[in-house]
């Protein structure tokens, strides 16, 4: 009895040095599903549509019969908030684990702005976990561990 315990405990350890990193790909998961949806979900289940931009995105004029171009012109095809090249998008990734701990950053030095806010530039969280993340994750750990106390 004792070393089927002992092994259970064994195979137990090593799979929570696994769950950091797991924890961590559903976050950054998460994370490129907020830029899609444009705003967070909240623990709730609800999602927090990010603060529009205050500048609308222009065009440029018409050209005219003289060659030159016209006055500058709202563009009805808005760009996306917080995408404009997709650098910030693409940087989330995990930047360390420990046996118990998972860090998530960006490579942009202007992501830590964009995720706070600043005085003039309202938050717009894009590294978050919401409550469907949460509940994924906690049922793929309680698979995962009663698949170890079925074996």
């Amino acid at each position: 009895m004792s070393n089927g315990l002992e092994q259970f405990g064994k195979e137990l350890r090593s799979y929570l040095k696994t769950v950091p990193k797991l924890l961590g790909r559903a976050v950054v998961q998460e994370s490129a599903d907020n830029f899609r949806r444009q705003g967070y979900e909240n623990d709730s289940g609800s999602v927090v549509p990010w603060e529009p931009r205050k500048q609308v995105d222009m065009k440029p004029g018409r050209k005219r019969k003289d060659g030159k171009r016209g006055p500058r012109v709202p563009n009805p095809r808005q760009r996306a908030i917080l995408i404009k090249t997709g650098k910030l998008r693409r940087s989330v990734r995990i930047v360390a684990t420990t046996a118990n701990s998972v860090t998530i950053g960006s490579t942009q030095d202007y992501a830590q702005a964009q995720q706070e806010g600043l005085e003039h530039l309202p938050a717009r969280p894009f590294i978050t976990v919401g409550k469907s993340v949460k509940s994924k994750i906690t049922r793929t750990i309680t698979k995962d561990i009663t698949k170890l106390l079925t074996k």
